[in-house]
């Protein structure tokens, strides 16, 4: 009976030993993953075409500056698809030598909505847009300061060409990167 009561003691002992423990080894968090993909800089490019705009007035605090109208644009830009915009540009004139020379955008609202509702919101910095025979001419700087849907807190920034002709505007060549 000794050996039996031993031979009981050795197996309870091996298998204290033996038995696992049941604390869960931490893992990768799938969502800490993936918001560091979503917060690394992409690539952002495309164009738009604007036409000046009848029936849309999008609110915009000019300031000191002429409120010149609101347009509406459509394009394709990379991460949103074909893309509708709207713009209103508040602009000063720019005088050379006594001479007007073209126009000084010193606040621009804007934003682009992706072909899923989700909108970007946009923060034009102030810049020239100098009178040529082709139209006025200038190069804007954009941030990308948030929106909606998956661009609720997007960022980063972009370059581009603005060309005014008359009631048309095109901003092309748009290179930068968002990060959302």
């Amino acid at each position: 009976m000794k050996n039996y009561f031993m031979l009981s003691a050795l197996i309870v002992v091996l298998f204290t030993a033996c038995n696992k423990d049941n604390s869960v080894v931490p893992t990768v968090n799938e969502d800490a993953s993936s918001l560091a993909k979503k917060n690394q800089p992409r690539p952002f490019k495309g164009s738009l075409s604007y036409s000046y705009s009848v029936t849309q007035d999008l609110p915009c605090d000019c300031g000191d500056y002429y409120p010149v109208g609101t347009f509406e644009g459509t394009g394709n830009l990379s991460h949103f698809g074909k893309a509708t915009s709207l713009i209103k540009p508040c602009v000063a004139p720019l005088f050379e030598d006594g001479v007007q020379i073209g126009e000084f955008v010193g606040v621009e609202c804007a934003y682009f909505e992706a072909a899923d509702g989700d909108i970007a919101y946009l923060y034009t910095h102030p810049y020239n847009l100098l009178y040529t025979p082709g139209g006025a001419v200038g190069n804007a700087t954009v941030d990308f300061i948030g929106g909606t849907g998956r661009f609720q807190n997007a960022t980063g920034q972009f370059t581009g060409t603005v060309t005014v002709l008359g009631a048309t505007a095109s901003f092309t060549n748009l290179k930068g990167t968002i990060m959302y």
